[in-house]
């Protein structure tokens, strides 16, 4: 079955039937779901966990959560969503409003104590800014909100100025015009908790926030990046993700720089041929087991390289549809991952956690996607 050019896509996203197998009432209860959601400010999207002092966190709370990064990459799929959708629909109008909403909380959320943007847990000390939320951020704001891009651009030139020369960055922003004492505080955070150098999937959701924000301007930088990336091409073609459970987000990013950039084509048809055969046997993908998550990545990321065919999203969708609870949502399995012990290479356990508002976006955007498809 021939892949839909981007053209015929958006062509025929106008113009979808009205019910396609129960497809069509999934995606509007969990755009509901999304919109209920939204009211509240998407509750479930905040991120807790305790950082103790006994463990050597020198904070003042040890309680910590922020929801800066999860909204970054919500609004982002929201607009997917609203692209997918009729154009002039109130459900389409309704998620371009809420992606906008959202990049101004982001915008409002830039560290001010610190230079370099934004970090995953903005209050606690030893946690630097991170190129994976700038991206995030970039992200949005060159597709929802334009006039908050500025933000970004003092940090894009101190991690550049930092990057090697064949496209490697690390992903912690360490400013050299903070004040010693946070210096002291986010390099001693580096060494003892958090590990040192790139990580793959955070370097090319960076380039490809680049690509998508200006081409022109950064086509150099990408380029390098993309060879980078490429050039840690795991032997089975997956790439393997330092910060998300499972194989499948970090390959899906991977591919998605290197199909925008139109670098490495060998390497995107490698993990193209990853993400097909590692479907399991019930159509779905998971670690251990299938989850609604990990299949809407895996269809995130095969329609990104124009990879989706007929035979597998038979399939993949009728485990979505199965998946969704009553209430439109579906069941937050992991997202992020962080390995305790990485820093000195001993791991002694790993903590995970999900949104069931992102696991809930990621499903309908799928959805959306094979519906474009002609699935039925």
């Amino acid at each position: 079955m021939r892949s839909p050019s981007p053209a015929e896509a958006v062509h025929a996203a106008a113009y979808l039937p009205t019910e396609v197998a129960g497809l069509d009432s999934s995606v509007a209860g969990g755009v509901a779901f999304l919109c209920a959601q939204a009211e509240n400010g998407f509750p479930d999207a905040r991120h807790e966990m305790r950082f103790p002092r006994r463990a050597g966190f020198r904070v003042r709370w040890e309680h910590q959560s922020s929801d800066v990064f999860a909204r970054a990459v919500l609004g982002d799929v929201l607009l997917d969503i609203a692209a997918l959708l009729r154009p002039s629909s109130e459900q389409a109008t309704t998620l371009r409003g809420l992606a906008v909403r959202e990049a101004a909380h982001i915008a409002a959320s830039r560290l001010r104590d610190r230079h370099g943007g934004w970090s995953y847990f903005p209050d606690l000390p030893e946690l630097p800014p991170d190129i994976d939320s700038l991206a995030a951020a970039l992200t949005l704001f060159a597709r929802a909100a334009p006039e908050h891009a500025a933000l970004c651009r003092p940090p894009i030139e101190q991690v550049l100025l930092t990057a090697a020369a064949d496209g490697a960055i690390e992903t912690w922003i360490l400013d050299p015009r903070n004040h010693t004492t946070q210096l002291v505080a986010m390099r001693r955070g580096v060494k003892r908790f958090w590990g040192q150098g790139p990580d793959i999937e955070v370097c090319a959701r960076f380039y490809a926030a680049l690509w998508l924000y200006d081409r022109e301007q950064f086509a150099e930088h990408c380029g390098r990046g993309a060879a980078f990336v490429a050039s840690h091409q795991q032997g089975d073609g997956s790439w393997s993700a330092t910060w998300y459970w499972g194989p499948v987000y970090g390959t899906g990013l991977a591919l998605q720089l290197l199909h925008r950039t139109g670098a490495e084509p060998a390497a995107l048809s490698r993990g193209v041929a990853y993400l097909q055969r590692s479907r399991r046997r019930d159509g779905g993908w998971g670690v251990s087991q299938t989850t609604a998550l990990d299949t809407a990545l895996a269809i995130w990321a095969l329609d990104e390289c124009g990879a989706l065919t007929e035979d597998v999203l038979d399939a993949s969708v009728q485990r979505l549809l199965e998946r969704q609870d009553r209430d439109g949502s579906w069941l937050a399995t992991p997202w992020i991952k962080m390995d305790v012990g990485r820093a000195s290479r001993r791991i002694r356990h790993t903590l995970t956690w999900g949104s069931t508002s992102l696991t809930c976006a990621f499903c309908v955007r799928a959805l959306l996607l094979a519906r474009r498809y002609g699935t039925t």
